[in-house]
């Protein structure tokens, strides 16, 4: 069984690619599962289609990206664009509002949220998570030029947490993004624990782990419904290492890529290149992966 726990197919239809050709494509994809990820409220309903198509291989995840926040206002109305952009981002905001969206309150994104997982029962929340790296790009520029503007980290926690109290509330596994963010995913990791209701009742998807070794010790140590997946998308000098270190029961592997065409490829070379650093060979690696993503997926916690 070939299960790509991680992929963004969604950006072939955002670069033009005709719908209904793309919705048709996703049943060609030589995978027994793929986990198709959101990232705002645009590709939220691409999502929809696709699983709604093929509903035993696409498994549906509805969320809000940290590359994507910056357009969710706090605010329930939100302010005028200008407002809100230039209050978040600062004044180097200026030359950028003009080409962004007008802001979403969280009120009513997480209602469309909310909406999604009541539609879909079986769907993930994803790809959510933490940013302290990603710098908002300027439009139309080509190479693409990146702004100065960061979102605080701050308000991407104040999304992140209400996604995971909404995950949590409906018992749903949750696929999540950590870039340079290990000492604030750590706490925030915690602090759901402690006090959110259910959060320790799913599971908990670090994908393309990038984490040092230590910090993943100390969360795999910590919260045993956090599992980690690996790429060839995104890779560090420590990669082998941080694969060697896991727990194996804990891992899966996916394409984190944007084309129908290259998720299994992309899966299994993923799967490969962990395989070589533990010493494990493929068949036996692809069932023990299998058997993690349901575990992942169905993730039920279990008290000592």
């Amino acid at each position: 069984m070939l299960v790509d726990a991680h992929c963004h197919p969604t950006e072939e239809v955002r670069a033009g690619r005709d719908e209904d050709e793309w919705v048709e494509a996703a049943g060609e994809v030589p995978l027994d599962m793929l986990c198709l990820m959101s990232t705002d409220t645009w590709d939220q309903r691409l999502v929809a289609r696709a699983a709604a198509a093929w509903p035993h291989k696409v498994v549906p995840a509805f969320g809000f990206h940290p590359w994507c926040v910056h357009t969710l206002s706090l605010e329930h109305p939100p302010p005028p664009a200008h407002e809100h952009y230039e209050a978040l981002l600062g004044p180097d905001a200026a030359e950028l509002v003009p080409h962004l969206p007008p802001p979403v309150s969280l009120t009513d994104a997480l209602a469309q949220l909310e909406a999604y997982l009541v539609a879909h029962p079986h769907a993930l929340v994803g790809e959510v998570g933490l940013d302290r790296s990603f710098r908002i790009p300027m439009p139309h520029t080509t190479p693409r030029r990146l702004s100065r503007c960061q979102t605080p980290l701050a308000h991407q926690l104040a999304v992140l947490r209400a996604q995971l109290a909404l995950a949590s509330r409906y018992g749903r596994s949750v696929s999540m993004h950590s870039v340079r963010a290990a000492g604030p995913t750590l706490d925030m990791l915690a602090d759901m624990a402690a006090h959110v209701p259910g959060f320790s009742a799913i599971g908990v998807l670090l994908h393309s782990c990038t984490l040092s070794v230590p910090s993943l010790a100390q969360v795999q140590r910590a919260h045993a419904n956090v599992f980690v997946s690996f790429s060839t998308a995104i890779q560090t000098q420590h990669t082998t290492e941080l694969m060697r270190a896991s727990d194996p029961m804990r891992v899966l592997c996916e394409s984190d890529y944007h084309a129908w065409a290259e998720l299994a490829p992309r899966t299994a070379d993923a799967i490969e290149a962990y395989g070589a650093a533990c010493g494990a060979g493929t068949e036996e690696l692809r069932a023990r992966l299998a058997s993690n993503f349901h575990r992942y997926y169905h993730y039920v916690e279990t008290k000592s």
